[in-house]
């Protein structure tokens, strides 16, 4: 149970950098979602592999959108 506990929290996480990504757009989560779980589901690392390449997902998005608010 935990294990999808924890799956779930990967593809939430995955789905909201992917909708970050695309600029926020309202009411395509499933597409988000959707995107999200085929993205993990062909990752071949280990999940701490995965949670490192998260990590790093949110820290280039943070950088991102720092540097996209300020240019404003």
């Amino acid at each position: 149970m935990a294990n999808s506990k924890c799956n779930e929290s990967y593809i939430k996480e995955a789905a909201y950098y992917l909708w970050q990504n695309a600029g926020c757009p309202m009411g395509q989560d499933e597409k988000f979602w959707s995107m999200a779980v085929e993205q993990l589901s062909s990752c071949k690392c280990t999940k701490s592999a995965c949670k490192k390449s998260a990590s790093t997902k949110t820290s280039s998005a943070a950088k991102k959108s720092a540097s996209s608010k300020s240019s404003k």
